[in-house]
């Protein structure tokens, strides 16, 4: 077998296992896999920048993708971090924007599959059942930015942090993996990395945490709770 074929079956394969696509058929599976080109990235290297044209939505299969934004004042607004298995880009292309609103960088070696935007397009306009088992997911991605938006405008920087932790350790209860430099998650955070710093030591103050490395050792996960979920 070639590698172009082996190629194009990974590629099959990875586009069944695409949240947006659970449920297509065969046939919808293969058109799109005709669009579609396995990419990789190196480390601190952009897919896209802000104002470039939009004409295509990506899938992670490694690594990770920072989706962020340069403000007025010059500072950097991390909007998303994504990781394998995870769509970005989609809006701008499903929303036939011209150009893509932010910039995604990859903080690691990753590789993505890039999806062609207009021929996507093409295709979705001629499959409304496809657009109809897409909508689940668009509504699941709102609902988490919304709740974003939320967490920035009542909650303060420890209940922030509080439910950061508390999502990074669903699978590892008593352990928090923190995969990012601080101010990189200061930024998630809607933060300075000053404060950020405060947040851990009164989290570790109050018995909460203990930190250990690039892990947080949960002491209290219902106190951290009680914290995220405060006002």
């Amino acid at each position: 077998m070639s590698i172009e074929s082996i190629e194009s079956i990974e590629t099959i394969d990875a586009i069944r296992s695409i949240a947006f696509f659970a449920g297509l058929s065969q046939e919808d599976v293969s058109l799109i896999a005709g669009f579609t080109q396995p990419k990789r990235y190196s480390a601190n290297e952009l897919i896209f920048g802000e104002g470039d044209a939009a004409t295509a939505f990506y899938w992670v299969r490694s690594g990770r993708v920072q989706v962020y934004k340069i403000g007025p004042d010059g500072k950097e607004m991390i909007l998303h971090l994504f990781a394998a298995g995870d769509t970005f880009a989609e809006f701008p292309i499903f929303g036939g924007e011209a150009t893509y609103p932010a910039n995604a960088l990859c903080l690691e070696d990753t590789t993505v599959l890039r999806i062609d935007g207009p021929a996507f397009r093409a295709l979705a306009e001629t499959r409304p059942a496809m657009l109809l088992k897409m909508l689940s997911q668009f509504s699941l991605r709102l609902r988490e930015f919304n709740q974003r938006i939320e967490d920035l405008s009542l909650r303060n920087v420890d209940a922030r942090l509080a439910k950061y932790l508390l999502s990074v350790s669903e699978n590892t209860p008593a352990r928090a993996a923190i995969t990012v430099q601080k101010k990189t998650l200061a930024a998630i955070l809607a933060t300075i990395p000053e404060t950020l710093s405060r947040s851990f030591r009164k989290l570790s103050q109050k018995g909460m945490i203990e930190m250990q490395g690039h892990e947080v050792i949960i002491l209290n996960r219902d106190g951290l709770l009680r914290l995220a979920e405060g006002p």
